[in-house]
This record gives C-alpha cells, structure tokens and sequence, in this order.
C-alpha cells in the first residue's frame, strides 16, 4: 500500500513537503469500492521505506477538498499522482482539482486510464481533456499510467523521458490533439526500433512500397 507515494516521497527535495488525500477508514465515502485504504499500514509502510512519517494527510473524499486546501497545506506541486476515486465524476474533480495547485512545469500522473475494470477514469479524463478551458494535456503513457503537463512544457518532458527510457521507447501517437510517447515494460529489440525510425522519416513510404513489391515477387 502506497508504493507510488514512497517513490514519490523519495524523490521530495529538503524544503519539499508530501501530502496524501485519501478516505481510509471512512468507507462509506468510497462509492466505487475502488480501494480500501488502511491510514495505519500506510502510515506504516511508509515509514519503513522513507525513514519518516513526515507527510500532510487530508482524510476525506476529494470532492471535499478544494485547491485552498492542499495550497495551504504543501504549497504548490510539482508532481502529483491521481489514484483515487474511479468514477467519471471523481477523475473529472480529481484533475480540476490538482490543475491550480501546480507549478508552472507540474505534472501529473493519472493512473487507471487504460484500465478495463474503470471506464470512469478515461471517461472523467476525456471530458476534461475536451473542455478548452482546461490546462494540462497528455505527453507520455506508461505501463497503466498517463502523464500529463501544460502543452508548452510537453517537448522538455519528452525529450527528457525519451533520453531516460530509450529502450522501452515504442511509438508516438495522437491524443486529444498532442503528440504522446508510449513507452511499454520490456525493452524494444533495436530492430524495432530502426524499423519505427525508418518508417516515420522520409524514405518510410518508400521503403513500405519495395517491402510490398517483394513480397508480391
């Protein structure tokens, strides 16, 4: 429980503060019984790996909780996972509520928008993501895991995703108007990987038509 969050906690520079929102015990809160937060083996896991309970929580359903809320408590965000409710409702309120306590170059991390069981999350997403008053769009997809950024910061955090992750580097393609990188778990054979590059350059459509002449041969 709360492996995203140690990673994320590991990561927090010295004057960076944590916090967690999440019904833990408050069940009844949980109208899609898509987690049953445990606050004590949270509290408890994250000590053992990050050394330190020092982290913000604000035990309450998200639609509960208001931009104010998390400024007052950290300040603004850099990185910020959404894993919470999965309903269209809950991941909508989830990004419009992250989207003002962000830093200019934020990012956040939207699980569960792949996932089969949870239709709500890519429904709540697409609508915020249709909206044109809404600011962040997506850059990359991992395993289960959508990224998210202001557009104009979309060509740093690629560029720097792509350096990191080379290997597992499998395709770009077209969501909701934005280029997006889709990086997958095992890395790509470098034949693949010259195969993509050959096909989105110049000569791709030419050398698309002499593989179909051979094969015609």
């Amino acid at each position: 429980m709360g492996r995203l969050f140690i990673l994320l906690k590991l990561g927090t520079k010295s004057n960076e503060k944590c916090f967690a929102v999440d019904v833990f015990g408050e069940q009844h809160l949980n109208i899609d019984n898509s987690g049953f937060g445990d606050r004590d083996k949270f509290l408890r896991n994250v000590r053992r790996w990050t050394g330190n309970t020092d982290i913000i929580i604000l035990q309450s359903s998200s639609l509960d909780v208001r931009p104010a809320d998390i400024l007052d408590a950290v300040g603004q965000c850099r990185l910020v996972s959404i894993d919470g409710g999965h309903t269209e409702e809950l991941a909508y309120n989830d990004l419009r509520l992250v989207e003002p306590v962000l830093t200019d170059h934020g990012v956040v991390i939207l699980d569960d928008f792949f996932n089969q069981s949870w239709p709500g999350v890519a429904a709540g997403a697409a609508k915020y993501f249709l909206d044109p008053l809404t600011k962040l769009r997506p850059f990359a997809v991992t395993p289960n895991k959508l990224y998210l950024a202001a557009p104009t910061c979309h060509e740093l955090y690629r560029n720097a995703f792509l350096r990191a992750h080379e290997t597992h580097f499998e395709k770009t393609v077209r969501m909701f108007g934005n280029d997006v990188d889709v990086f997958g778990c095992r890395p790509i054979s470098v034949y693949r990987r010259i195969r993509y590059s050959i096909g989105k350059s110049k000569i791709g459509p030419s050398a698309r038509f002499v593989k179909k002449i051979l094969k015609l041969a």
